[in-house]
């Protein structure tokens, strides 16, 4: 596809989306050059949690989201805290599935616009037109896209929502690298160290799957040979029959890192020794030549340790929601699984004494229902990382 501003400034685009995923900086800036790429100054990028089936509502939002200058601070927070659920685009937006792109006005007739509450915050924003979009990052959380042009504008088009639906898999593959690795507060070599002691395996490829890094969990991975191994210098399958497509998805996403190739990656799912399967997620990775001391196309390889359960220290969760010791234990296993009865059982307290905990423990951390609060640990990048640290980066005491 030949983007409307021509094969290089699509290239260009793509190239800077990739950047952006392990650069906070660049992410931040990203909704500007998305925007600008559509001929507009305002996008903003919204993330927020599916409900479950059956729930009714909105999305609930996740964070504070990320935009252009007409969403300063303010126009965020306020999106965060009251707009969202106000979100009259949105309302109508998200129902269509995954992965989505529409055009304002086959959302709802500009009269209707006006008539609501949302269009005090678009009147604010500079927002009237839109072409909005919306994709899965990973479980249940949602990156939501809206680009947005004045009133008197151009209005955005079939071959605008062409464009964005072929720039939007590569969104996508992006926020799913910043979100899986947990760069939104961390640059270089302090970000490398930090996934050295989580749970998430990263590996750095050239074009031709020759290994160029690999964090400590990949290492151990590796090793196991189990799902992913080390053959020749090159990361490839276990099982060979399934190495052509896994290097086929390296090069591709190995060229798009480049500036050279528009693909946005993959997911493979790989076969263990077990029979079980590995996801691994191919990201297309931009690596400046000062980090390798030359510049090369780089793919990166995401995976989890499978054999590895996440358990959050019970003095992290004391610390974090100010819980009493026999009210940490309990959230501790009912983050493992366990239910509250079980833990009844194995701490030899009555089930009326448990279930009064988990009543303060839902009261401390300002939750209604358990199935939220485990959701939200268990997405939580902190609590990810508390679970896994070594032992001579755990909590210090005086």
């Amino acid at each position: 596809m030949v983007g409307r501003g021509g094969t290089e400034e699509l290239l260009g685009l793509i190239e800077h989306i990739y950047e952006a995923a392990t650069d906070s900086a660049l992410m931040q800036g990203l909704p500007l050059r998305v925007a600008t790429h559509f001929g507009s100054e305002s996008c903003l990028f919204h993330f927020c949690y599916k409900p479950p089936p059956g729930v009714p509502g909105l999305p609930r939002n996740a964070c504070v989201p990320i935009g252009t200058a007409n969403f300063d601070a303010q126009a965020c927070a306020a999106y965060a805290e009251y707009y969202h659920e106000r979100n009259e685009w949105y309302a109508r937006g998200w129902k269509k599935g995954f992965p989505v792109v529409v055009l304002g006005q086959e959302l709802m007739s500009t009269n209707a616009l006006q008539r609501t509450e949302w269009f005090d915050y678009c009147r604010t924003t500079g927002m009237y037109e839109l072409i909005g979009a919306q994709t899965l990052i990973s479980g249940d959380l949602i990156c939501a896209i809206g680009i947005h042009r004045p009133q008197g504008s151009r209005a955005f088009d079939e071959d605008d929502q062409k464009e964005l639906s072929f720039v939007l898999p590569h969104l996508q593959r992006a926020f799913q690298m910043h979100e899986r690795l947990g760069l939104a507060e961390t640059r270089g070599a302090l970000a490398f160290d930090l996934m050295d002691n989580i749970d998430v395996g990263v590996a750095i490829v050239d074009a031709d799957g020759k290994l160029l890094l690999a964090n400590r969990v990949a290492d151990r991975i590796l090793s196991r040979e189990d799902g992913l191994r080390v053959s020749q210098g090159r990361v490839r399958p276990v099982d060979s029959r399934q190495e052509p497509g896994l290097a086929r998805a390296i090069t591709q996403a190995a060229r798009t890192g480049g500036g050279k190739a528009m693909a946005a990656g993959g997911v493979a799912v790989l076969t263990r020794r077990s029979g079980s399967g590995m996801t691994v997620l191919v990201s297309p990775l931009r690596i400046p030549p000062q980090n390798l001391g030359t510049s090369v196309h780089a793919a990166a390889l995401i995976f989890c340790d499978p054999d590895r359960e996440t358990i959050v220290p019970e003095h992290v969760l004391a610390a974090a929601h100010g819980l009493t010791i026999m009210e940490a234990r309990l959230l501790a296993a009912l983050v493992t699984g366990k239910t509250v009865s079980e833990f009844a059982e194995s701490a030899d307290i009555g089930i009326g004494t448990a279930r009064t905990h988990l009543k303060h423990i839902l009261g401390k951390t300002g939750y209604h229902r358990q199935a939220d609060l485990m959701r939200d640990i268990a997405a939580n990048p902190v609590m990810k990382l508390a679970a896994h640290m070594r032992d001579d980066f755990r909590e210090s005491r005086p």
